[in-house]
């Protein structure tokens, strides 16, 4: 019995190898497991890190010190293709309403679901936009351009449509204009071989705009008001050359800030920020990011004035006629014929062939510099006044143009706030090519994003309104 027991207590050598074998690969299996699990858990804590921490931070662009990141870029291009499929919405609504007389509005919609089609593209204009809106920070800090918090409060207030101060009314005023007459001189170029007629001269009418009623002055704006006011002045104003001027009344626009009621309480426009805020958490945009939009258009719009500050709001402008030909020996026939005294209107109507004005004598009536072609333009705004020019060559053919009379014309209002935001535009594109500290990286293409899409429904009715 004894022995019996012992020998079942005996472990052999055999029996022993496999024991330690087994513990073996059981440390390994235990040790490969914890590795494999640390290295997923690590794998698991960088994605969460890159993504979170590094991704957004990394810079896609750079303008000196100021790095653009990620996570502005996304968050620009996420709320740019927010307000833009917006407006296709908007847009396409206005031609479903209009019809076959708003195709305007379907080629706009078709024209903003396009570019967010190709997300790239749109992302390069966004870029572009990050980083002029650098290069105004910082040239606006130099000059020591500011925008206020009142100023930048007063923006969004406008932009949601609140008003708490009352609304901006137009209301008429009587402006006294200087208002040219018509110099013998000038007077004897239309009559020297012909006649004149109602095209050779300018239209005269009284510089007088009807009063609008109250509810159509609450709708206007103060640039519209502005832009009909001197468009009147401008269309009304013969010649500005002549040594006598007579004065004359225009009805004007002005501004004023009137206490109108309006239902929008700071209640309501506080709602709606919390909304807005709402809305758009899906595209880590908020209201700070909105103010700072504000901030820079403000501070876009202080530096424009500051830029164009030697800018006025006038422009030189000719009197011309012209006989149009075909070809230059053409042109060498009239010109000597005009030379003998041959009637100007008889000529044109024989020779020329802009059938737009050659039964008037070629009459183009008052004309700037950017009206015609740049070769036209030339000769014409170097002429002076009664001088015929020799044959001027252009893609139409060639031009004898004579020049009746010169002036400097207002500009009109909507224009001239166009020509200055074409200046500052040319400043910034000056600025950008002039500076070497701007660095876009190669891999900002990796970094658009194409939310929200346009629905691919959407995409299919507008393509088929084309068809």
């Amino acid at each position: 019995m004894a022995n019996s027991e012992k020998k079942k207590r005996t472990v052999t050598k055999k029996h022993l190898a496999r024991k330690q074998r087994e513990a073996k690969q059981t440390r390994m299996i235990v040790i490969t497991t914890i590795i494999t699990g640390v290295a997923i858990l690590g794998l698991v804590m960088y994605g969460l890190v890159e993504q979170l921490i590094i991704r957004p931070q990394k810079p896609v662009a750079q303008v000196g010190d100021q790095v653009i990141t990620v996570d502005e870029f996304e968050s620009s291009v996420k709320y740019t293709r927010v307000q833009m499929l917006n407006q296709v919405y908007q847009y396409y609504t206005y031609y479903q309403q209009f019809g076959e007389m708003g195709q305007s509005f379907l080629q706009t919609a078709q024209s903003l679901a396009s570019q967010l089609d190709q997300p790239v593209a749109l992302g390069s204009d966004v870029l572009d936009e990050m980083i002029n809106d650098i290069i105004v920070r910082e040239e606006a800090a130099a000059r020591g351009i500011t925008a206020s918090d009142e100023e930048i409060d007063e923006a969004i207030q406008t932009g949601f449509g609140f008003f708490p101060n009352g609304t901006r009314t137009p209301t008429t005023t009587a402006t006294i204009l200087a208002t040219a007459t018509y110099s013998e001189t000038q007077l004897a170029l239309v009559t020297l071989t012909s006649t004149p007629t109602a095209t050779d001269l300018p239209t005269e009418t009284p510089a007088v705009s009807p009063t609008p009623s109250e509810a159509t002055q609450a709708e206007e704006t103060e640039e519209t008001a502005n832009a009909e006011s001197t468009s009147a002045s401008s269309e009304d104003d013969p010649l500005a050359d002549t040594p006598t001027p007579e004065q004359s009344p225009t009805i004007t626009l002005t501004p004023t800030i009137t206490l109108t009621p309006t239902p929008y309480t700071t209640e309501v426009f506080g709602k709606n920020i919390d909304d807005f805020n709402e809305s758009y958490d899906l595209y880590d945009f908020n209201i700070n990011d909105l103010r700072a939009i504000y901030e820079v258009e403000i501070l876009r719009d202080k530096l424009m004035e500051e830029i164009t500050l030697d800018m006025v709001p006038v422009q030189e402008e000719v009197w011309a006629r012209h006989i149009l030909v075909e070809t230059e020996e053409e042109a060498q026939e009239v010109l000597q014929k005009l030379e003998n005294g041959e009637d100007w209107h008889t000529l044109a109507a024989e020779y020329s062939t802009d059938e737009s004005n050659k039964d008037q004598g070629g009459a183009l009536g008052w004309f700037n510099a950017e009206k015609m072609v740049a070769p036209f333009s030339d000769v014409a705004f170097s002429l002076n006044v009664g001088e015929i020019s020799n044959p001027v060559e252009t893609s139409f053919g060639f031009h004898i143009i004579q020049v009746l009379g010169k002036r400097d014309s207002q500009i009109p209002a909507n224009e001239f706030k166009q020509d200055k935001q074409q200046a500052l535009e040319t400043w910034l594109s000056e600025e950008r090519n002039a500076r070497e500290d701007i660095v876009i990286f190669d891999y900002w293409e990796d970094y658009v994003p194409n939310i929200p899409e346009i629905p691919q429904q959407l995409l299919l009715e507008l393509y088929q309104q084309s068809q």
